[in-house]
């Protein structure tokens, strides 16, 4: 069960390809002597395997092991660590025979080998750059601009009716003009089937569909609708019973969008800057100009979407 999962993870990450684009997992702490033992030096990287001369090191296995899918990383490495090794002795020998076979000379080969070697690169540059620009000091400026732009925001909390037609909807309005309390009215048409709804939390204007926020954010804490609000879903009755400005979240509950929305535009910046100043030249399929009369067919078939 365990090598189908494991083998199941290593197909998988084939098809995705590298996993420079993401930040990998800490690598597992390699496990320490105990006893005279632990006073002999330690291998920094050491052999795990010798395949036909060739070794294969520690990091080896553990950059495996960072190619893995989540559900199979969540098993224990020292559990997954035979399988790991044994997939790196089976990749080594196929490596090996590949080259004595001159596979590795393949057109087709070497043409994935630059396309791998040129989006390893790519990664790499992608990575590091958004890993130096997404620093504390970027994140507090991000958290300082998101306060900026929230600062002054109001904030309405209601209560409401839903009705699918305008008469329930305006015989509320009636029974709540002659005192009639909103709660007991709400418990009752929900009872009866011709009415839903009840509390809503604070929500900004934009938050909420138009027209229920231009009625709610009219009124003072205590007004209702006297008219009843038409909406996609039917007729509401709105009782305002609270209005405040929004408070400004902590820093630690907004972090991780506030890293996110970053480096999303870190990204962006980086390719915005990397093709500044590039002399480009673009063609048609065919290798004709842009613009130019298409050649007769294509230059060779058009593949198949990769599976």
């Amino acid at each position: 069960m365990i090598r189908a999962r494991f083998l199941a993870a290593l197909a998988m990450a084939a098809v995705i390809g590298s996993a420079a684009a993401q930040t990998p997992p800490a690598a597992p702490a390699a496990p320490v002597a105990a006893g005279p033992a632990a006073a002999a030096p330690v291998d920094a990287d050491p052999v795990v395997a010798i395949v036909n001369g060739e070794m294969i090191r520690a990091s080896d296995v553990i950059y495996l092991y960072q190619t893995l899918g989540e559900s199979v990383r969540q098993m224990s490495f020292d559990l997954l660590y035979p399988q790991l090794v044994q997939s790196a002795v089976e990749r080594k020998i196929a490596a090996q025979k590949a080259t004595a076979a001159k596979i590795d000379q393949r057109a087709d080969v070497q043409k994935r080998f630059q396309f791998w070697h040129e989006r390893v690169l790519e990664e790499t540059m992608l990575n590091e750059a958004v890993e130096r620009a997404l620093t504390p000091e970027a994140l507090q400026k991000a958290y300082a601009d998101l306060l900026t732009r929230e600062a002054g925001q109001e904030e309405v909390a209601v209560k409401h009716i839903l009705f699918d037609n305008p008469e329930a909807a305006i015989a509320v309005v009636k029974e709540l003009d002659a005192g009639g309390n909103f709660d007991a009215i709400l418990a009752r048409v929900t009872e009866q089937g011709i009415g839903r709804g009840g509390p809503m939390e604070h929500f900004k204007r934009d938050e909420i569909l138009e027209a229920f926020a231009a009625a709610a954010f009219k009124m003072r804490t205590g007004e209702y609708t006297t008219t009843p609000v038409q909406s996609e879903f039917g007729f509401h009755v709105i009782l305002v019973t609270d209005r405040r400005i929004t408070p400004p979240p902590p820093f630690e509950q907004v972090q991780d969008q506030l890293r996110a929305d970053l480096g999303r535009r870190l990204v962006d910046e980086f390719y915005e800057d990397l093709v500044a100043g590039v002399e480009v030249q673009r063609f048609n399929f065919d290798g004709t100009p842009i613009g130019a009369e298409p050649a007769m067919g294509t230059p060779f078939p058009v593949p198949a979407p990769a599976r």
